[in-house]
Protein backbone atom coordinates (compact mmCIF):
# COMPACT_ATOMS: atom_id res chain seq x y z
CA UNK A 1 0.00 0.00 0.00
CA UNK A 2 1.01 3.57 -0.53
CA UNK A 3 0.32 6.63 0.99
CA UNK A 4 0.74 9.63 -0.76
CA UNK A 5 0.73 13.12 0.66
CA UNK A 6 0.58 16.14 -1.55
CA UNK A 7 1.96 19.33 -0.02
CA UNK A 8 2.21 22.70 -1.34
CA UNK A 9 5.90 22.76 0.00
CA UNK A 10 6.77 18.79 0.11
CA UNK A 11 5.27 15.87 -1.82
CA UNK A 12 5.97 12.70 0.71
CA UNK A 13 5.01 9.17 -0.26
CA UNK A 14 5.15 5.93 2.25
CA UNK A 15 4.82 2.48 1.10
CA UNK A 16 4.32 -0.17 3.75
CA UNK A 17 3.50 -3.92 3.56
CA UNK A 18 -0.09 -4.46 4.86
CA UNK A 19 -0.84 -8.46 6.08
CA UNK A 20 -4.11 -9.89 6.03
CA UNK A 21 -4.30 -9.12 10.29
CA UNK A 22 -3.40 -5.58 9.06
CA UNK A 23 0.04 -5.51 10.44
CA UNK A 24 1.79 -2.95 9.18
CA UNK A 25 5.50 -2.52 7.98
CA UNK A 26 7.47 1.09 6.17
CA UNK A 27 9.76 -0.42 3.26
CA UNK A 28 10.03 3.12 2.75
CA UNK A 29 9.37 7.53 2.78
CA UNK A 30 9.96 9.19 0.24
CA UNK A 31 9.93 13.01 0.07
CA UNK A 32 11.18 15.73 -2.40
CA UNK A 33 10.11 19.23 -2.85
CA UNK A 34 6.81 20.21 -4.40
CA UNK A 35 6.07 22.12 -7.68
CA UNK A 36 3.09 23.53 -9.25
CA UNK A 37 0.69 24.42 -5.80
CA UNK A 38 -0.27 27.23 -4.21
CA UNK A 39 -1.36 27.38 -0.86
CA UNK A 40 -2.59 23.62 -1.30
CA UNK A 41 -4.10 24.32 -4.58
CA UNK A 42 -2.45 23.51 -7.78
CA UNK A 43 -1.82 25.80 -10.16
CA UNK A 44 -0.04 23.78 -12.58
CA UNK A 45 -1.01 20.12 -13.85
CA UNK A 46 2.47 19.51 -15.59
CA UNK A 47 4.63 20.62 -12.60
CA UNK A 48 2.55 18.59 -10.17
CA UNK A 49 2.54 15.46 -12.25
CA UNK A 50 6.16 15.22 -12.65
CA UNK A 51 6.79 16.51 -8.54
CA UNK A 52 4.44 13.27 -7.97
CA UNK A 53 6.21 11.03 -10.65
CA UNK A 54 9.74 11.92 -8.87
CA UNK A 55 8.44 11.37 -5.30
CA UNK A 56 7.47 7.89 -6.51
CA UNK A 57 10.21 7.45 -8.77
CA UNK A 58 12.78 7.74 -5.56
CA UNK A 59 9.87 5.78 -3.70
CA UNK A 60 10.35 3.14 -6.30
CA UNK A 61 14.25 2.99 -5.97
CA UNK A 62 14.32 2.87 -2.32
CA UNK A 63 12.05 -0.12 -1.99
CA UNK A 64 12.79 -1.95 -5.30
CA UNK A 65 8.54 -2.25 -5.48
CA UNK A 66 6.81 -0.67 -8.40
CA UNK A 67 3.82 1.99 -7.50
CA UNK A 68 0.80 2.02 -9.38
CA UNK A 69 -1.57 2.97 -7.02
CA UNK A 70 -1.92 4.95 -4.08
CA UNK A 71 -3.90 6.29 -1.62
CA UNK A 72 -4.32 10.42 -1.83
CA UNK A 73 -4.41 12.50 1.17
CA UNK A 74 -5.89 16.13 0.11
CA UNK A 75 -6.34 19.87 1.24
CA UNK A 76 -6.56 23.38 0.06
CA UNK A 77 -8.71 26.03 0.11
CA UNK A 78 -12.44 25.95 0.47
CA UNK A 79 -12.91 22.70 2.23
CA UNK A 80 -15.38 22.64 4.71
CA UNK A 81 -17.46 20.30 6.64
CA UNK A 82 -21.78 20.08 6.80
CA UNK A 83 -23.19 18.37 9.66
CA UNK A 84 -26.50 15.97 8.72
CA UNK A 85 -29.02 13.44 9.61
CA UNK A 86 -31.73 11.72 8.09
CA UNK A 87 -33.70 9.06 8.58
CA UNK A 88 -35.83 6.10 6.99
CA UNK A 89 -38.16 3.52 8.14
CA UNK A 90 -36.75 -0.20 8.33
CA UNK A 91 -37.52 -2.17 5.22
CA UNK A 92 -37.46 -5.78 6.45
CA UNK A 93 -40.52 -7.24 7.95
CA UNK A 94 -39.32 -8.85 10.30
CA UNK A 95 -37.49 -5.05 11.61
CA UNK A 96 -34.05 -6.56 10.99
CA UNK A 97 -31.97 -3.52 9.49
CA UNK A 98 -29.71 -4.70 6.58
CA UNK A 99 -27.07 -3.38 4.68
CA UNK A 100 -29.74 -1.82 2.06
CA UNK A 101 -31.57 0.04 4.56
CA UNK A 102 -27.92 1.70 5.72
CA UNK A 103 -27.28 2.75 2.54
CA UNK A 104 -30.45 4.53 1.77
CA UNK A 105 -30.55 6.26 5.13
CA UNK A 106 -26.99 7.00 4.25
CA UNK A 107 -27.87 8.23 0.38
CA UNK A 108 -30.49 10.14 2.21
CA UNK A 109 -28.02 12.15 4.58
CA UNK A 110 -26.08 12.89 1.35
CA UNK A 111 -28.90 14.72 -0.05
CA UNK A 112 -27.29 18.23 0.24
CA UNK A 113 -27.55 21.28 -1.84
CA UNK A 114 -24.51 22.65 -3.17
CA UNK A 115 -23.42 24.92 -5.42
CA UNK A 116 -22.32 23.82 -9.46
CA UNK A 117 -18.60 24.46 -8.01
CA UNK A 118 -18.99 22.20 -4.95
CA UNK A 119 -18.73 18.33 -4.82
CA UNK A 120 -18.32 16.02 -2.18
CA UNK A 121 -15.34 14.58 -1.04
CA UNK A 122 -16.24 11.92 1.42
CA UNK A 123 -18.69 11.04 4.73
CA UNK A 124 -17.83 10.48 7.61
CA UNK A 125 -20.49 8.37 9.31
CA UNK A 126 -20.71 9.82 12.98
CA UNK A 127 -22.87 8.02 14.85
CA UNK A 128 -26.47 5.69 14.10
CA UNK A 129 -29.37 5.73 16.17
CA UNK A 130 -32.03 2.73 16.34
CA UNK A 131 -35.41 3.58 17.40
CA UNK A 132 -33.53 6.21 19.90
CA UNK A 133 -30.67 4.60 21.11
CA UNK A 134 -27.76 6.76 19.81
CA UNK A 135 -23.69 5.74 19.98
CA UNK A 136 -24.62 2.73 17.40
CA UNK A 137 -21.45 2.29 15.07
CA UNK A 138 -23.05 -0.20 12.47
CA UNK A 139 -26.69 -1.08 13.03
CA UNK A 140 -26.21 -4.17 10.28
CA UNK A 141 -27.85 -6.86 12.01
CA UNK A 142 -29.95 -5.14 14.76
CA UNK A 143 -33.25 -4.87 15.43
CA UNK A 144 -35.67 -1.68 14.80
CA UNK A 145 -38.08 0.08 13.10
CA UNK A 146 -36.48 3.48 12.82
CA UNK A 147 -32.57 4.03 11.58
CA UNK A 148 -31.29 7.64 11.74
CA UNK A 149 -27.72 8.71 11.11
CA UNK A 150 -25.02 11.56 11.63
CA UNK A 151 -22.47 12.07 9.22
CA UNK A 152 -20.04 15.00 8.73
CA UNK A 153 -19.79 15.59 4.85
CA UNK A 154 -16.17 16.78 3.62
CA UNK A 155 -16.71 19.35 1.01
CA UNK A 156 -14.68 20.52 -1.45
CA UNK A 157 -14.15 23.01 -4.89
CA UNK A 158 -14.51 20.44 -7.76
CA UNK A 159 -11.64 22.14 -9.67
CA UNK A 160 -9.39 21.33 -6.99
CA UNK A 161 -10.45 17.48 -6.65
CA UNK A 162 -10.26 16.89 -10.73
CA UNK A 163 -7.02 19.19 -11.27
CA UNK A 164 -5.58 16.44 -8.70
CA UNK A 165 -6.96 14.03 -10.74
CA UNK A 166 -6.00 14.33 -13.67
CA UNK A 167 -2.24 15.08 -12.59
CA UNK A 168 -1.61 11.41 -11.32
CA UNK A 169 -3.78 10.11 -14.62
CA UNK A 170 -0.46 12.16 -16.58
CA UNK A 171 1.62 9.77 -15.08
CA UNK A 172 -0.69 7.03 -14.98
CA UNK A 173 -0.99 6.55 -10.96
CA UNK A 174 -4.39 4.70 -9.92
CA UNK A 175 -5.78 6.88 -6.70
CA UNK A 176 -7.32 4.02 -4.52
CA UNK A 177 -9.13 7.18 -2.74
CA UNK A 178 -8.95 10.74 -2.07
CA UNK A 179 -9.22 11.06 1.58
CA UNK A 180 -9.69 14.98 3.58
CA UNK A 181 -6.06 15.08 5.31
CA UNK A 182 -6.75 15.69 8.60
CA UNK A 183 -8.67 12.68 8.96
CA UNK A 184 -5.40 10.86 8.06
CA UNK A 185 -3.41 12.77 10.41
CA UNK A 186 -5.87 11.89 13.20
CA UNK A 187 -5.13 7.92 12.32
CA UNK A 188 -1.59 8.45 13.20
CA UNK A 189 -1.66 11.27 15.81
CA UNK A 190 -4.62 11.13 17.93
CA UNK A 191 -5.68 8.91 21.07
CA UNK A 192 -8.73 7.32 21.47
CA UNK A 193 -9.78 9.28 24.16
CA UNK A 194 -9.15 12.56 22.74
CA UNK A 195 -11.12 11.83 20.00
CA UNK A 196 -13.77 10.88 22.44
CA UNK A 197 -14.07 13.40 24.78
CA UNK A 198 -12.97 16.39 22.67
CA UNK A 199 -9.59 17.63 21.02
CA UNK A 200 -8.61 20.14 18.30
CA UNK A 201 -6.19 19.08 15.53
CA UNK A 202 -4.08 21.43 14.28
CA UNK A 203 -1.65 20.49 10.81
CA UNK A 204 0.46 23.65 9.92
CA UNK A 205 2.01 22.67 6.61
CA UNK A 206 3.63 24.83 4.04
CA UNK A 207 0.71 26.95 2.15
CA UNK A 208 -2.09 25.83 4.63
CA UNK A 209 -3.32 25.07 8.18
CA UNK A 210 -6.05 22.64 8.99
CA UNK A 211 -8.30 22.89 11.85
CA UNK A 212 -10.51 20.20 12.77
CA UNK A 213 -12.59 19.81 15.91
CA UNK A 214 -12.85 15.77 16.97
CA UNK A 215 -15.84 15.05 19.61
CA UNK A 216 -17.67 11.38 19.93
CA UNK A 217 -14.88 9.72 17.83
CA UNK A 218 -15.32 11.37 14.77
CA UNK A 219 -14.77 15.33 13.26
CA UNK A 220 -17.24 17.52 13.55
CA UNK A 221 -15.70 20.94 12.25
CA UNK A 222 -13.60 21.58 10.15
CA UNK A 223 -11.50 24.19 8.11
CA UNK A 224 -8.27 25.51 5.65
CA UNK A 225 -6.87 28.61 6.49
CA UNK A 226 -4.80 29.57 3.09
CA UNK A 227 -1.32 30.08 5.20
CA UNK A 228 1.26 28.13 6.36
CA UNK A 229 4.96 28.03 7.33
CA UNK A 230 5.29 29.76 4.04
CA UNK A 231 4.17 32.31 5.01
CA UNK A 232 7.29 32.37 7.68
CA UNK A 233 9.81 31.85 5.25
CA UNK A 234 8.91 34.75 2.63
CA UNK A 235 8.34 37.08 5.44
CA UNK A 236 12.20 35.99 6.94
CA UNK A 237 13.61 36.54 2.97
CA UNK A 238 11.70 39.96 3.02
CA UNK A 239 13.24 41.20 5.85
CA UNK A 240 16.56 39.62 5.58
CA UNK A 241 16.87 40.88 1.94
CA UNK A 242 17.94 36.97 0.73
CA UNK A 243 16.20 34.11 -1.37
CA UNK A 244 13.47 32.15 -0.21
CA UNK A 245 15.69 29.20 -0.54
CA UNK A 246 18.16 31.03 2.41
CA UNK A 247 15.56 32.19 4.21
CA UNK A 248 14.06 28.12 4.37
CA UNK A 249 17.41 26.93 5.40
CA UNK A 250 18.11 29.32 8.16
CA UNK A 251 14.25 28.65 9.38
CA UNK A 252 14.82 25.18 9.87
CA UNK A 253 18.65 25.15 10.70
CA UNK A 254 18.50 27.99 13.43
CA UNK A 255 14.89 29.28 13.42
CA UNK A 256 13.06 29.74 17.07
CA UNK A 257 9.32 30.42 17.57
CA UNK A 258 9.98 32.27 20.53
CA UNK A 259 12.82 35.39 20.66
CA UNK A 260 12.64 34.14 24.58
CA UNK A 261 14.96 31.30 22.90
CA UNK A 262 17.40 32.86 21.44
CA UNK A 263 20.89 33.02 22.56
CA UNK A 264 22.55 36.83 22.70
CA UNK A 265 25.92 34.98 20.97
CA UNK A 266 24.44 33.53 18.00
CA UNK A 267 25.13 34.97 14.39
CA UNK A 268 23.65 33.60 11.78
CA UNK A 269 24.87 33.73 8.11
CA UNK A 270 22.84 34.97 5.81
CA UNK A 271 23.56 34.94 1.53
CA UNK A 272 21.93 37.88 -0.64
CA UNK A 273 19.51 36.81 -3.17
CA UNK A 274 22.46 36.80 -5.96
CA UNK A 275 23.67 34.40 -3.57
CA UNK A 276 27.47 35.89 -3.60
CA UNK A 277 27.44 38.12 -0.48
CA UNK A 278 26.97 37.45 3.10
CA UNK A 279 25.64 38.90 6.24
CA UNK A 280 25.16 38.32 9.61
CA UNK A 281 22.10 38.49 11.60
CA UNK A 282 21.11 37.46 15.24
CA UNK A 283 19.32 34.83 15.96
CA UNK A 284 17.15 36.88 18.22
CA UNK A 285 16.10 39.16 15.06
CA UNK A 286 15.46 35.64 13.41
CA UNK A 287 13.56 34.57 16.09
CA UNK A 288 11.58 38.18 16.38
CA UNK A 289 10.54 37.94 12.39
CA UNK A 290 9.34 34.01 13.08
CA UNK A 291 7.20 35.47 15.98
CA UNK A 292 5.57 38.13 14.22
CA UNK A 293 3.85 35.68 12.15
CA UNK A 294 3.14 32.64 14.30
CA UNK A 295 1.12 35.25 16.56
CA UNK A 296 -0.68 36.52 14.01
CA UNK A 297 -1.65 32.70 12.94
CA UNK A 298 -2.24 31.99 16.63
CA UNK A 299 -5.13 35.15 16.13
CA UNK A 300 -6.53 33.36 13.38
CA UNK A 301 -7.00 29.82 14.84
CA UNK A 302 -8.40 31.63 18.44
CA UNK A 303 -11.29 33.09 15.82
CA UNK A 304 -12.11 29.74 13.89
CA UNK A 305 -12.13 27.75 17.33
CA UNK A 306 -14.56 30.29 18.78
CA UNK A 307 -16.71 30.29 15.61
CA UNK A 308 -16.34 26.13 15.78
CA UNK A 309 -17.94 26.89 19.62
CA UNK A 310 -15.73 24.42 20.96
CA UNK A 311 -12.94 26.35 23.45
CA UNK A 312 -14.80 24.99 26.73
CA UNK A 313 -15.40 21.44 24.80
CA UNK A 314 -12.38 20.31 24.50
CA UNK A 315 -10.86 18.45 27.51
CA UNK A 316 -8.53 16.54 25.32
CA UNK A 317 -6.94 19.81 24.36
CA UNK A 318 -5.15 20.66 20.95
CA UNK A 319 -2.52 18.81 19.16
CA UNK A 320 -0.65 20.35 16.88
CA UNK A 321 1.71 18.59 13.89
CA UNK A 322 2.77 19.48 10.80
CA UNK A 323 6.30 20.43 9.04
CA UNK A 324 5.84 23.98 11.09
CA UNK A 325 5.04 22.01 14.32
CA UNK A 326 8.96 21.31 14.63
CA UNK A 327 9.52 24.64 14.85
CA UNK A 328 11.35 24.68 18.68
CA UNK A 329 9.10 26.48 21.29
CA UNK A 330 5.97 26.94 18.99
CA UNK A 331 3.89 24.59 21.11
CA UNK A 332 4.47 26.28 23.99
CA UNK A 333 3.62 29.93 21.98
CA UNK A 334 0.25 28.63 21.06
CA UNK A 335 -0.50 27.02 24.82
CA UNK A 336 0.34 30.14 26.68
CA UNK A 337 -1.73 32.25 23.66
CA UNK A 338 -5.14 29.98 23.40
CA UNK A 339 -4.64 29.09 27.35
CA UNK A 340 -5.70 25.09 26.36
CA UNK A 341 -3.09 22.15 27.17
CA UNK A 342 -1.23 21.89 23.70
CA UNK A 343 1.08 18.80 22.36
CA UNK A 344 3.12 18.09 19.43
CA UNK A 345 1.33 14.95 17.29
CA UNK A 346 3.98 12.53 16.17
CA UNK A 347 2.96 9.97 14.03
CA UNK A 348 3.07 7.34 16.95
CA UNK A 349 -0.17 5.15 16.49
CA UNK A 350 1.91 3.16 14.20
CA UNK A 351 3.96 0.52 16.14
CA UNK A 352 7.97 0.59 15.20
CA UNK A 353 7.65 3.10 13.18
CA UNK A 354 11.58 3.91 12.11
CA UNK A 355 12.82 6.72 14.33
CA UNK A 356 13.87 8.59 11.30
CA UNK A 357 9.97 8.83 10.33
CA UNK A 358 8.53 9.31 13.61
CA UNK A 359 8.02 13.38 12.65
CA UNK A 360 5.31 15.47 12.72
CA UNK A 361 5.40 16.50 9.43
CA UNK A 362 4.68 12.73 8.42
CA UNK A 363 1.72 12.62 10.31
CA UNK A 364 -0.24 12.59 6.97
CA UNK A 365 1.56 10.10 5.01
CA UNK A 366 1.39 7.48 7.74
CA UNK A 367 -1.86 8.42 8.74
CA UNK A 368 -2.80 7.27 4.94
CA UNK A 369 -1.13 4.04 5.33
CA UNK A 370 -3.01 2.81 8.75
CA UNK A 371 -6.02 4.59 7.19
CA UNK A 372 -5.62 2.21 4.24
CA UNK A 373 -5.30 -1.18 6.32
CA UNK A 374 -8.43 0.21 8.51
CA UNK A 375 -10.80 0.86 5.67
CA UNK A 376 -9.95 -0.57 2.14
CA UNK A 377 -10.30 -3.33 0.59
CA UNK A 378 -6.98 -4.77 -0.07
CA UNK A 379 -5.56 -6.79 -2.73
CA UNK A 380 -2.48 -8.84 -1.35
CA UNK A 381 -1.08 -9.20 -4.80
CA UNK A 382 -0.88 -6.30 -8.05
CA UNK A 383 0.43 -5.86 -11.30
CA UNK A 384 1.10 -3.51 -13.92
CA UNK A 385 -0.23 -3.36 -17.16
CA UNK A 386 2.06 -3.46 -20.52
CA UNK A 387 -0.27 -0.02 -20.94
CA UNK A 388 0.62 1.54 -18.00
CA UNK A 389 4.41 0.77 -17.91
CA UNK A 390 3.90 2.38 -21.98
CA UNK A 391 2.07 5.51 -20.63
CA UNK A 392 5.06 5.90 -17.55
CA UNK A 393 7.95 5.94 -20.31
CA UNK A 394 5.76 8.34 -22.16
CA UNK A 395 5.51 10.81 -19.52
CA UNK A 396 9.36 10.25 -18.60
CA UNK A 397 10.57 10.57 -22.29
CA UNK A 398 8.04 14.20 -22.05
CA UNK A 399 9.70 15.03 -19.09
CA UNK A 400 13.29 14.66 -20.53
CA UNK A 401 12.78 16.70 -23.82
CA UNK A 402 10.90 19.26 -21.96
Amino acid sequence: MVGLDVGTSNIKAALAEINSSQDISILGLSKIPSLGLRKGNIIDIESTARSINECLNDLERMTGVQVTSALVGFAGGGISAVNNHAVVAVGNPNYEITQDDKERVLQSACNIALPPDKTIVQKVERQYIVDGYDGVKDPVGMVGSRLEVEVAIIVAATAAIQNMQRSTQRINLHIDKIIYNPLLVAESVLLPTEREMGAVLIDIGGGTTELSFFENGSILYTTVLPIGGEYITKDLAIVLRTSIEEAARIKEAKGLASPDMARDDMMINVRNIQGKDMKQVSQQVVAEIINARIVELMEMIYAELKEFACLDRMPGGIVLTGGEAELPGIVDIMEEYLNVPVRLGLPENLRGIPTENNRAQNAAVIGGLIYAARKLDLNYESSQSVFGIFNKIRFWFKDLFS
